[in-house]
């Protein structure tokens, strides 16, 4: 009885079963988002700093353009804009700000 369970898992090892391997790396579907997004901004140092540094720079840039306007909505008639306009709509004579004057100094004509 042990020659014959030894004889059929050596057959049963001997044959080949096909499988279903899925190969990561090679295939013909349409690349992925994170393939793509590897390959354009992190596969070489230099991109993926360019991108760092440019998603910092656009990124701040939002952030503050959406809470400003957030701020600039939650306050509207209590900022110092729209205060000064309804306060002081005609300023008095003799208090509007003067054009300066451009003074022609010129050294070179001492010569």
């Amino acid at each position: 009885m042990l020659a014959r369970l030894a004889s059929s898992a050596r057959t049963s090892s001997k044959r080949v079963v096909p499988t279903l391997r899925r190969s990561f790396y090679k295939t013909n579907e349409p690349k992925q988002f994170n393939d793509l997004l590897y390959n354009v901004f992190m596969k070489s140092n230099v991109a993926y700093s360019t991108a760092v540094v440019g998603v910092a720079i656009f990124g701040g840039m939002a952030y503050d353009s959406v809470f400003e306007g957030l701020w600039k909505a939650n306050n509207r008639g209590k900022l110092f804009e729209d205060v000064i306009e309804q306060s002081f709509p005609n300023p008095p004579e003799g208090t509007e700000e003067e054009e300066e004057e451009e003074d022609d100094d010129d050294d070179d004509d001492d010569e």
